[in-house]
């Protein structure tokens, strides 16, 4: 492989990486394709049969995290891409990034991704490719169920998050200084609704619970000093004069992702971060 090859296939791969999990969305939920379960146990990698009225079901990745953490890669993905290459590509990638992220039935990924996209839109006046998005966006999200999926607390899906965060925020409060300041160590505790478990002691799967907010995830687990030494990777940013370019706009989807998912310490995923956070570096280069 020559030199301009490999720059060629290094620019064009968050693209390239963004259409084929969009495609593979959008074409299991389709012909619903299941490829078994995923290495926790908790999800099929591909499609996931609902027992909702208006919902066929969840379209899950390879990823681990389930279908709320492919929603994410998702959404990260379609932004960097959506802001990093040709306007005209918008025309293509908002449509089926909006479609790849209903059909994985995250409400905090679409809304995200909603968000971003008309900041960009707006941004560069790109009215046509607005309309666009609106007119698609309008066409699916009725026959898919995407108003139900927000209006309806589907199996206590979000105040079972929200006693997840509020418990773990309040045990965080609680506790000794010695636990604020260097926590209790990975795989102490789990949160369900709001009760504490000892992980050891835990009888269900643990992967499928709280606190679904990675900076209390790392209070908890190594307390203040460890997310301190965790935002050291990223000090650079603030030596630098920021340029809002589509490293940092990515850089800064992943924190607010984070607010509602385990995202920062799901490796599976957040290797896109460091590889965004890397190219930024380099760029500054």
């Amino acid at each position: 492989m020559t030199n301009s090859e490999e720059k060629y296939n290094y620019f064009y791969f968050p693209l390239i990486l963004f259409i084929y999990l969009a495609c593979f969305a959008i074409s299991g939920y389709i012909f619903e394709i299941n490829l078994g379960n995923d290495d926790y146990q908790t999800w099929n990698i591909g499609f996931n049969p609902s027992d909702l009225d208006y919902l066929k079901g969840r379209m899950n990745g390879f990823q681990a995290g389930g279908p709320n953490s492919f929603a994410d890669l998702i959404t990260i993905t379609s932004v960097y891409s959506l802001f990093k290459y040709k306007n005209s590509y918008a025309f293509f990638i908002v449509p089926i990034a909006l479609i790849a992220v209903i059909v994985t039935y995250s409400r905090f990924s679409l809304i995200v991704l909603i968000i971003f996209t008309f900041l960009k839109f707006i941004k560069e006046k790109l009215y046509t490719q607005l309309l666009v998005s609106i007119l698609v966006l309008s066409i699916v999200a009725i026959p898919l169920g995407v108003y139900e999926r927000f209006v309806n607390d589907d199996n206590n899906g979000i105040s079972d998050r929200v006693l997840m965060l509020e418990t773990s925020a309040d045990y965080f409060i609680s506790s000794s200084l010695e636990k604020k300041l260097i926590g209790n160590g990975s795989n102490q505790l789990i949160f369900e609704s709001n009760n504490i478990y000892l992980y050891d002691e835990f009888e269900k799967n643990p992967f499928s619970y709280g606190p679904h907010n990675s900076f209390i995830f790392y209070l908890i687990n190594y307390g203040i000093v460890g997310v301190l030494l965790y935002f050291l990777i990223f000090t650079k940013l603030f030596k630098r004069k920021l340029v809002f370019d589509f490293n940092l706009i990515t850089i800064a989807l992943f924190f607010i992702l984070s607010l509602s998912t385990d995202l920062l310490h799901n490796h599976s995923v957040s290797w896109f971060l460091y590889f965004v956070y890397f190219s930024y570096l380099k760029a500054e280069k």
